[in-house]
């Protein structure tokens, strides 16, 4: 079950929390920086997937280019991994499922690694900001939760 869990977790906080921060703006007497989610990044993406046009280049392709495909990439292979984790529910089949969440760990790491060192020492006045590091950290539990189902866990 926790195979299932954690992808969907990697995704809601991929899309929905702040990945970086650039310069402030004010807002009725409040200075607040601009912040930027991965929907911001895959939202035409993912509603041309909802419509049936499965593609990522023209005007379905992620925003931002490189950085924004590393953060479809890390959504798409979660949701897979999700998918197929509740086949990995039968006995069976439980460790072909593991071994797909266990890549699809490494895949969030990998784009969340480039995503944060892409941002890292920029000219963009913000930061990186905390959805990053934790869709990171819920990659890294994907890894360790797929490794352990190879186990037999």
């Amino acid at each position: 079950m926790i195979r299932i869990v954690l992808p969907l977790a990697v995704i809601v906080l991929l899309l929905f929390t702040p990945l970086f921060s650039a310069d402030t703006s004010e807002v009725g007497g409040i200075v607040k920086p601009n912040t930027v989610t991965g929907m911001d990044y895959v939202g035409d993406t993912l509603k041309c997937w909802t419509a049936g046009k499965f593609s990522i280049v023209g005007d379905c392709a992620p925003e931002a280019g490189k950085l924004g495909l590393a953060i479809f990439a890390a959504i798409f292979v979660s949701a897979v991994a999700a998918g197929i984790g509740v086949l990995g529910l039968f006995p069976i089949i439980g460790r072909l499922t593991s071994a797909i969440t266990t890549l699809a760990g490494v895949v969030v790491i990998a784009g969340v690694g480039f995503y944060i060192l892409s941002n890292l020492g920029g000219d963009h006045g913000g930061g990186v900001q905390w959805g990053s590091y934790l869709a990171g950290g819920g990659g890294l539990l994907t890894l360790i939760s797929g490794l352990s189902g190879m186990r037999g866990r």
